[in-house]
């Protein structure tokens, strides 16, 4: 029994030292923030990545009648905007990369300008001028609109819903295809 007691008190005595103080910090601080982590990816709600704009505010011009709507991706996936379509279209305008970190490409024939301003058709086609990207990470575009030149040769643009994360493997976009 003596044995015992000592074990016990040898084990109780680590725990009033600066190293025993310091880890029980570390494992409270571990568990607080362990549980919030659990608390924001199970609450069940549709977070967007930007959430002062949960669908994209697009001007289309004056006649020209634009498509709409929201895709999801998985890696791998390509997208054709102007049919709306999701896997391996034909026409596909772009693919969610199978890289590690999240990356949108082109498909070839089409192009990417990230854009800050409310995009219109016109703003769109002087951005994909000035500019034509091969790429983009998510991260990198998360909270702005990037105009597309499409495969079929019109202008779109699109705007990151859900980036993929803990919990959620698909990339959600909005986008609206002008002709």
């Amino acid at each position: 029994m003596p044995e015992d007691k000592n074990r016990k008190g040898g084990f109780l005595a680590f725990w009033t030292t600066l190293p025993g103080i310091l880890t029980g910090l570390a494992a409270l601080i571990t568990a607080v923030v362990g549980a919030v982590a659990l608390f924001k990816t199970q609450d069940g709600s549709d977070k967007s990545v930007n959430p002062a704009s949960s669908s994209v505010t697009i001007d289309v011009s004056r006649g020209a009648k634009g498509s709409s709507g929201r895709l999801s991706m998985r890696r791998g996936d390509s997208a054709d905007l102007e049919g709306g379509q999701v896997g391996q279209p034909a026409n596909a305008d772009v693919t969610f990369g199978p890289e590690t970190t999240p990356t949108l490409r082109d498909t070839g024939t089409s192009s990417f300008a990230p854009v800050d301003a409310r995009p219109t058709k016109s703003r769109c086609v002087a951005a994909l001028r000035a500019r034509s990207d091969t790429t983009e990470l998510v991260s990198d575009v998360a909270r702005r609109l990037v105009c597309v030149s499409t495969t079929e040769g019109n202008v779109a643009v699109l705007q990151i819903v859900r980036a993929p994360g803990v919990g959620n493997a698909n990339l959600v976009l909005a986008y609206t295809v002008w002709p």
